[in-house]
């Protein structure tokens, strides 16, 4: 069956940041995209969601702590019939959120290649 299309873009103002907030890309609200991803310091894998998406980076909602600075393998299953969308990024920042915890995690390099596919999804 496929997905219904929203109407419009939705871009994601995160005022927790303020004036630290060094994204030069505006993030994408993202309906709960699976991800799998390896951590890169001890090989630890496991699955997460991620909430949104830019050109640099993205928000995730993982039921382990990650910390801050650990590198991350990414494999981001977007819904668009082709193969996962690979990323090498590291986790900016880390924070408990109830039973799981919120990440922010910046791309190794600005992905714009990638953002074709994510604006096909979210546009």
């Amino acid at each position: 069956m496929a997905k219904a299309k929203r109407t419009h873009l939705e871009i994601v103002s995160d005022n927790s940041t303020g004036a630290d907030d060094k994204r030069i890309f505006c993030r994408f609200a993202l309906d709960d995209v699976p991800v799998r991803f390896k951590d890169l310091k001890i090989g630890e894998r496991g699955n997460c969601l991620c909430k949104d998406i830019g050109g640099g980076g993205a928000g995730l909602e993982v039921n382990q702590e990650v910390r801050s600075r650990t590198p991350l393998e990414l494999w981001f299953d977007l819904p668009d019939g082709f193969e996962p969308m690979h990323l090498l990024a590291k986790v900016a920042w880390a924070q408990p959120s109830g039973s799981s915890w919120k990440l922010g995690v910046t791309f190794d390099r600005a992905r714009l290649m990638s953002m074709a596919r994510i604006l096909k999804i979210v546009a």
